[in-house]
């Protein structure tokens, strides 16, 4: 076995480019459903998670899909968008506790995420240093987030537009690091969290600049009125707030009627679940609120109907592929006619010349699976990867 073992990697290693096209096509075959079968068990596993750990979600009629995902792993939301005023009216009446969620901007790359300090006991989320968000324009960073752009407490991050273009914008808001998040292999670790003054800023609902009333610079006044003072285009909003220019902070209009993309609600009870869900149906609140595991499984129904597609069709290919490198091997072997019969002629058995042809193929085969094999691997413990192909 030893010697058949040594010829026939010595065959293969001689004519390697052979070889690798032959194991390079095998290894596609076998890795192509086995990466399929992985993303899809490890994109079921971490939806399943996300959404088992979130009671309800509230948000604006539309997509319930769009509306769910949205607030399990931040995407960029639509236009549409509920008022904070109606996501408090949620749990007004004692029945639900509300985590507010404004998305669709973003800082250093990465999602941020305007919420209150409760969406951290309610993920459970752990400080890795610092501490939580408490005024304007302090951040929390997630473990990924703060790695990549190698941030600590203390550090400054910058906000960034959404769209260059738009010179009527508000300005890009340079916000205090407070806090890094421990990884919780989640879309936590790729997020930024503010709380919701400082996303109203950035979204130019709100801002902050020199006292009019108390400036020296006649420059800055276009003229003064009986309800206040008319600035320049010589005035320039803060970019930065500390303690000398959080208080200059105000926003034009009534933040009840803000928008925020959705919210978290977390009942009480069973019996306040009920009740909540009931008034959303009724009309009663005017949002809707979805249960995130319905709405996830009914996502994954669709997925499952795809996979099965998939393997139907990667079976046939798998069937083509295997009649084409037969009949390579094949006609190696009839090319190989005078050596085999050199072989019978030096006093080799016919067995062992089919022990020999037959490890060749062993090691072609073998080899091709286990790559295969250890590359589905790599892809099945990716779940972020899976959770990011299926949701984006």
């Amino acid at each position: 076995m030893t010697d058949a073992l040594f010829l026939a990697w010595q065959h293969l290693k001689y004519h390697r480019g052979r070889t690798i096209l032959l194991m390079s096509a095998l290894v596609i075959v076998t890795f192509l459903p086995l990466a399929v079968e992985g993303l899809v068990v490890a994109g079921e596993k971490s939806l399943r998670s996300r959404a088992l750990g979130t009671p309800l979600v509230a948000g604006p009629e539309g997509s319930p899909l769009d509306v769910v995902l949205g607030a399990l792993y931040f995407q960029s939301p639509s236009e549409a968008s509920i008022t904070w005023g109606s996501a408090q009216a949620i749990g007004s009446d004692g029945h639900g506790d509300v985590i507010p969620l404004s998305l669709g901007e973003q800082a250093g790359g990465a999602a941020l995420v305007g919420t209150n300090v409760g969406y951290f006991s309610f993920r459970e989320l752990e400080f890795a240093a610092g501490r939580p968000f408490a005024v304007l324009g302090e951040c929390v960073l997630g473990a990924k987030v703060a790695a990549d752009n190698n941030l600590a407490p203390g550090d400054k991050l910058t906000t960034e537009p959404r769209n260059m273009l738009d010179l009527a914008g508000a300005y890009p808001i340079r916000m205090r690091v407070v806090g890094v998040l421990a990884p919780s292999d989640g879309p936590d670790d790729e997020s930024v969290f503010t709380d919701l003054k400082t996303t109203w800023v950035v979204q130019g609902l709100g801002h902050g600049h020199e006292d009019l009333t108390r400036t020296t610079d006649p420059e800055m006044i276009l003229g003064r009125t009986k309800n206040g003072v008319i600035g320049s285009a010589k005035v320039l909003e803060y970019v930065e707030f500390d303690e000398s220019t959080i208080d200059t902070v105000h926003f034009h209009g009534d933040q009840e009627d803000f928008p925020i993309t959705a919210a978290i609600v977390v009942p009480k009870s069973p019996k306040s679940r009920t009740i909540l869900m009931g008034r959303a149906d009724s009309g009663v609140l005017d949002v809707q609120v979805l249960e995130p595991t319905i709405v996830v499984e009914k996502l994954l129904v669709e997925v499952f109907r795809v996979r099965r597609i998939l393997f139907t069709v990667l079976g046939v290919v798998a069937m083509a592929m295997a009649i084409l490198v037969a009949v390579v091997i094949a006609l190696s072997i009839r090319i190989r006619a005078r050596e085999i019969e050199t072989m019978h002629l030096v006093g080799c058995a016919p067995g062992r010349v089919g022990l020999v042809l037959g490890t060749e193929i062993f090691l072609l085969v073998g080899g091709s699976v286990f790559i295969a094999a250890v590359a589905s691997a790599a892809v099945f413990l990716s779940g972020s990867f899976a959770v990011r192909l299926f949701t984006s």
